[in-house]
């Protein structure tokens, strides 16, 4: 059963460059790299496709600009026990692995839908044919087309706790999308941190671009980061943002780097340019294209197109 579940969580590899962008703690400006990475691609001539799979908080969408419309349901699977037919055998229970199903001999198994995967493997071990499907809706997947770059959001259901199943069904859809139209590279915008929905996100990914800034809490949660992407085998290099921010913590970010043998290949430094954006929504490569902070971004996109090569 264990092959059925395996299967369920399945994604089939791309040929499209998966590049990650992620980091240790909110605030580091990760989104912000993301978004204007992508419009910095397109500027290039790249055909460049967006994962926003920060799906608790999902805002790619607010830095161009935009609304989220039109999004569709992600459904997953939810068992109904048909008591006429359940012969009280508890196998549903000894299979689910997130024990959603809990079994009391004589009894008819007790559903815990909070714990539920939507796996359906008790439907397939049921011998009496007795549990029948059912459907609990855990968020939209949104599809947005941006000035010809192409944004796919996971949004996770107020109060629904499963933000690893709605992150993989939005990578499912990214990567059906970015196979049929044949883009130059798959960018993927992670949750911060170090939990399972962004080692969800993580995974398939060509390589990682780390972002942090020069702070006591940047250099801490950058190794946490760096020691996530070791253990998935993803090379992985440093975007420091706000480099310029006076306190001494710059070398620490360094020391850091050297310790875990990756490199710094973007300083972007602390710009009003860029804040001023931010708050009209517009991508500061976009806007402000001679401004400091847009053109570490250029250098960025210029490194990530010879990865890309």
């Amino acid at each position: 059963m264990s092959e059925e579940i395996a299967k369920f969580f399945h994604l089939k590899p791309v040929s499209t460059p998966i590049v990650a962008v992620t980091g240790g703690k909110g605030g580091t400006g990760k989104t912000s790299v993301a978004v204007n990475l992508a419009v910095a691609l397109k500027m290039y001539g790249k055909r460049v496709i967006l994962a926003d799979l920060d799906v608790d908080c999902p805002n790619d969408a607010v830095l161009f600009g935009r609304k989220l419309e039109k999004g569709k349901e992600i459904v997953f699977f939810k068992p109904k026990i048909n008591t006429e037919k359940c012969v009280k055998c508890g196998k549903c229970a000894e299979v689910c692995l997130e024990n959603a199903l809990v079994y009391v001999k004589d009894q008819f198994p007790a559903f815990f839908e909070e714990l539920c995967s939507g796996c359906a493997a008790c439907r397939l071990v049921c011998p009496a044919d007795a549990i029948e499907e059912d459907h609990k809706v855990l968020g939209k997947i949104y599809v947005s087309e941006i000035d010809g770059i192409w944004l796919i959001t996971g949004e996770l259901k107020p109060t629904e706790a499963r933000s690893p199943l709605v992150s993989f069904k939005t990578k499912q859809k990214t990567y059906e999308i970015a196979e049929s139209e044949n883009f130059d590279v798959i960018l993927v915008d992670t949750a911060p941190g170090v939990h399972n929905p962004v080692v969800r996100a993580l995974q398939g990914a060509d390589y990682a671009l780390a972002v942090t800034e020069p702070t006591p809490l940047g250099a801490h949660d950058l190794g946490r980061i760096l020691n996530l992407t070791r253990t998935l085998g993803i090379s992985t290099t440093i975007v420091l943002n706000r480099a310029d921010v006076e306190g001494g913590f710059k070398k620490v970010i360094y020391d850091l780097c050297e310790k875990y043998g990756v490199s710094v290949v973007s300083e972007i430094p602390f710009d009003e340019k860029l804040i001023e954006a931010y708050v009209r929504g517009v991508p500061v490569v976009k806007l402000f294209p001679e401004s400091p902070s847009a053109k570490a971004i250029f250098k960025l996109a210029s490194y990530v197109c010879e990865r890309l090569k």
